[in-house]
């Protein structure tokens, strides 16, 4: 999920050494933090591998019991977190809850599941039957998670999570936009009782991300824009270092002529519009057939006009809040004008609002589009619906495949066998039918993306394996042979014992393993 960054100044632009947050909607200061010195980080790193041992030997029960105090903590801040998550994100009350609602399943989730996901699996080896073979799932070390501002909660808690349960230490840097939120969800893992340095939290630009990196964490979760996420890689691949992307995207809907037009208009505007489009897996690009485009836009503009209330604060009234940072903004307003002057048609929408210290972009269909546009092509990240008609669902597919991102895509039919038929051709990490980000919020499930949206997984029991390596245990049953099969020598009768047998057992007919047990 894309970010900008940020340069850490104060309200008057005088110091470096700190990060300070306002709010998006007003201006209004929220806090600040200091900026973790670059010269601090090599200690941080050694205090994370000194506790991680530690942490690790003491059980996975002792860990999910830590995982349970968390989940308390969490709990009783509830008011406070969702709070500075409206302020801080400028986000509308009941979409903090939502995303704190699915940090908490998490949380509960892994403690019925984590200790039947880790643990060791067995495996019999025929030509060894006097051995035991078991894998077990074994901790990297020290997890580096450097995580995006849109969702703070989610996309922070689930990988610091997984880390944690697996025994792993943490190092853990917030986005420059989203320190507040950071800093309380610090002291409840805290107020958990973990044991010093399992889990730190430091702050900066990018910069102290790739100093970070530069200290040879031994595992990095980064989720963020594609751009970025190419140069991390980039250095990880030079240091050997397994990694985790959640990168952007541009994901699409694709909308067959047999479509309930209430609920996809319905599910459509909120698949764009939750979190005023600052999602990666929003609907960017709603491919529909010819026959019900102007229908379909007409109810989504009627939807936006009768539901959306854009606006800050904790009112329960507010269905959609501001952009949280000016570069985002200024990509969105770019992105609109460009189509504009370029033919696109406006339905509604392409402006900002007025108030809401100027962060706020009226929700905003447009129609009549090219693929050469800007906003057909790049993420918008934003409260943008383009909508392109088409002549068939094939074309949709082939258009919703054509960028080369693969995070999301969903199918709006009544006709289920095709739906799914047409979901299979998607290249995507999530495919839904007459549903699109359902599956970002069901903790059981693996999240993330396949080409330029990332690699790797997050939350369901692959976000448990995702922060582990498999680790192979062998050894005699009952006693050990003078010498093994496979052993010297190599006299000619185990030769043909051996190749008699992989004609007998691996032969696919009766006839022709008959044959090799007696030799024909």
């Amino acid at each position: 999920m894309n970010a900008a960054a940020q340069t850490p100044v104060n309200l008057n632009g005088q110091r470096s050494n700190v990060i300070v947050s306002t709010s998006p909607a007003t201006g209004r200061k929220l806090g600040e933090v200091p900026v973790t010195p670059l010269d601090a980080l090599p200690a941080i790193m050694a205090t994370a591998r000194s506790a991680q041992k530690a942490w690790f030997e003491a059980g996975l029960a002792f860990r999910l019991e830590v995982l349970r105090r968390w989940q308390d903590s969490l709990r009783r801040n509830f008011d406070r977190i969702v709070g500075m998550v409206v302020a801080e994100q400028g986000r509308p009350p009941f979409e903090a809850l939502s995303e704190f609602f699915s940090c908490i399943d998490l949380f509960a989730y892994y403690r019925r599941t984590a200790a039947h996901t880790l643990a060791a699996k067995r495996q019999f080896v025929l030509l060894a039957p006097h051995h035991q073979h078991w894998t077990v799932r074994q901790p990297y070390g020290v997890a580096l998670i450097i995580t995006p501002w849109n969702f703070p909660l989610i996309l922070s808690i689930a990988p610091i999570a997984a880390a944690l349960v697996t025994g792993n230490a943490v190092i853990f840097k917030p986005s420059e936009y989203s320190t507040q939120v950071g800093e309380l969800l610090a002291r409840t893992v805290r107020e958990s009782g973990i044991p010093e340095g399992v889990f730190q939290i430091v702050h900066g630009t990018g910069e102290v991300g790739a100093a970070l990196i530069a200290q040879q964490p031994d595992k990095i979760c980064f989720t963020g824009s594609t751009a970025t996420g190419r140069k991390i890689a980039a250095t990880a691949g030079e240091r050997l270092i397994p990694i985790t992307l959640e990168l952007g995207a541009k994901d699409a809907a694709i909308v067959l002529e047999d479509a309930d037009l209430d609920r996809t208009a319905h599910g459509i505007v909120w698949g764009s519009l939750f979190n005023a489009g600052q999602a990666c897996l929003s609907i960017e690009r709603i491919y529909v057939a010819r026959a019900i485009a102007e229908p379909l836009m007409q109810r989504m503009a009627a939807v936006i006009e009768k539901f959306i209330n854009v606006g800050a604060g904790e009112s329960p009234e507010i269905t959609m809040g501001v952009l949280t940072t000016e570069a985002q903004l200024k990509i969105v307003e770019d992105q609109v004008r460009e189509a504009l002057a370029s033919g696109a048609r406006l339905i509604c929408g392409g402006k900002v609002l007025d108030g809401l210290n100027g962060r706020a972009y009226a929700p905003t269909i447009l129609t009549d589009l090219s693929p050469e546009m800007r906003l057909m092509r790049e993420e918008t990240f934003g409260p943008v619906l383009a909508v392109v008609p088409i002549d068939s669902p094939e074309e949709g597919v082939q258009a919703a495949n054509a960028l080369g991102y693969g995070l999301t895509g969903s199918v709006w039919t009544r006709d289920r066998a095709r739906g799914l038929a047409l979901m299979a051709q998607l290249e995507v990490g999530h495919a839904s039918l007459n549903d699109h980000i359902i599956t970002a919020s069901v903790p059981q499930l693996a999240w993330g993306g396949v080409k330029n949206s990332g690699y790797g997984r997050s939350r369901g029991a692959e976000g448990l394996i995702d922060m582990t390596y498999a680790k192979v245990y062998s050894a005699e049953r009952f006693f050990a042979l003078p010498r093994e099969l496979f052993w010297y020598p190599y006299p000619s009768g185990k030769y043909t014992l051996l190749r008699r047998f992989i004609n007998v057992y691996y032969a696919t007919t009766w006839r022709e393993r008959l044959a090799a047990l007696f030799g024909r």
